[in-house]
């Protein structure tokens, strides 16, 4: 069954009906098992008329489809296993993977004991593997093949010995299984925290990688932008230009903000590093590479940047922020552009800032007030405390952040379109007057710290 994985499919995939099943949700499926209990209590196969019955509240314009794929026959004609379709439903739904591994698991567990026998997990894998198969069109492996491929995988799981598989035991063996996690992500556009996490990793070392070539034996913090220009021109030939010319662009405007000296043609490793950490998790994320994440996707995206799982209100914010041109969609340039700082047409990198928005946005409302701005700031100038103290007794530390914020603030409302905007200051800032308050903030603390290094 390993080399299975790598088959290829017959059909060009459906797209649209696999984001469709993507959107649906447990709770839809519990309901068809309750239209399944009362009405075909002592049924396994439904023909097409009770097929709508059951799933018809669930797949919608899709029922049809869905039917004759999962028919032998591929067409109307004949009935489909209840469980077939339940199962794949499962697969496809848009629910965290523990949960949909629960439910499946639990639907297979037939004497409801909370374990799993050998017999109740050949059932699950015909089950769940032919029915997937038969949505995306790859042909469906033998009975025979997976009975074997069952067997062999009962012994590997039965750690214990007990004759039967835990809950723990099967998902631990999913999670691990990133042979099985990208079949599901390249022919059922299925993804999961842990291969979103494990393509972001290998996309990182894959770009150090492109810095260490370019640079060649040297231990240099520099290597030249044509270097990597034609390293990633080699690598990514049907990437598109303009993309390729984004990334190119910000690395270069984000080295020169980093060094003290702007160097034209030369990209520093740091500047290198947070650009394209940036860049491998959409990657990751970006799961049929066509440079758009889907607002399903979104949650991989942030997870394989940040690392911790966003929850439902966090999604719904940055997809209002990301999404400029209200596509329903994410594309790589806006999330280039949403971590970067645009000073006077250059794309300045700055990615820790939106580490730092997320951490005081405590109701997720994609707004700071002043009062965060100021705990924000006085956190990150904590060192300065002391010294300031010394430097000016007449002036309480706190006075100097106010006076900083209000600087800053009446700053943006004069550079603002808004004509209705208060001139005096702005009680909140969105995430994009977050990033240019807190670039004239770096550089003003930047100030002190010199001054205050003098005395």
């Amino acid at each position: 069954m390993g080399n299975y994985f790598k088959t290829k499919p017959k059909d060009k995939l459906d797209k649209e009906m696999i984001e469709f099943l993507k959107s649906r949700k447990l709770q839809h499926i519990n309901e068809a098992i309750d239209v399944v209990n009362t009405k075909f209590p002592n049924s396994k196969y439904l023909e097409y008329s009770d097929y709508c019955d059951v799933f018809n509240p669930i797949l919608e314009i899709w029922t049809q489809p869905v039917f004759s794929l999962l028919s032998s026959k591929s067409k109307l004609e004949g009935a489909n296993d209840i469980y077939e379709s339940l199962a794949v439903l499962t697969i496809f739904s848009d629910e965290e993977q523990e949960l949909k591994l629960q439910f499946i698991f639990q639907l297979f567990d037939t004497d409801k004991s909370g374990e799993i026998e050998k017999t109740e997990l050949v059932v699950a894998l015909e089950t769940c593997i032919r029915g997937l198969c038969k949505l995306v069109h790859l042909p469906a492996p033998s009975i025979q093949d997976i009975d074997f491929y069952a067997e062999r995988l009962f012994l590997e799981l039965d750690r214990d010995y007990s004759y039967t598989i835990s809950f723990n035991e099967f998902k631990l063996w999913i999670i691990g299984n990133f042979e099985l996690q990208d079949f599901l992500l390249k022919y059922a556009l299925i993804q999961t925290y842990e291969n979103a996490k494990r393509r972001y990793k290998e996309k990182r070392i894959l770009y150090e990688n492109f810095f260490l070539n370019a640079i060649g034996n040297n231990k240099s913090e520099l290597c030249e932008l044509e270097s990597i220009k034609q390293i990633f021109l080699a690598e990514f030939n049907n990437q598109k230009q303009d993309i390729l010319g984004l990334l190119f662009k910000t690395l270069q405007d984000s080295s020169n903000a980093y060094l003290d000296q702007k160097q034209c043609g030369w990209i520093c490793k740091q500047a290198y590093q947070d650009v394209m950490n940036a860049w491998a998790a959409f990657d990751a994320s970006d799961i049929n590479s066509d440079n758009e994440v889907s607002m399903s996707e979104l949650k991989y995206l942030i997870y394989a940047y940040e690392g911790d799982k966003p929850d439902y209100y966090r999604l719904q914010t940055e997809m209002e922020i990301l999404d400029m041109d209200q596509s329903g969609k994410i594309t790589r340039d806006e999330w280039i552009k949403y971590l970067c700082v645009n000073d006077k047409g250059k794309l300045i990198f700055r990615g820790t800032l939106q580490h730092q928005f997320n951490e005081y946005d405590k109701d997720h409302n994609g707004l700071l007030s002043i009062k965060d701005i100021k705990d924000l700031l006085i956190n990150s100038m904590k060192d300065l405390r002391i010294h300031f103290k010394k430097f000016n007794a007449g002036k309480t530390f706190e006075d100097m952040i106010d006076d900083l914020i209000n600087e800053i603030v009446i700053s943006l409302k004069n550079g603002s379109q808004d004509p209705h905007s208060n001139s005096n200051q702005l009680l909140f800032l969105t995430w994009n007057q977050f990033k240019t308050f807190m670039e004239q903030a770096t550089q003003k603390q930047d100030q002190l710290r010199q001054l205050l290094a003098k005395l």
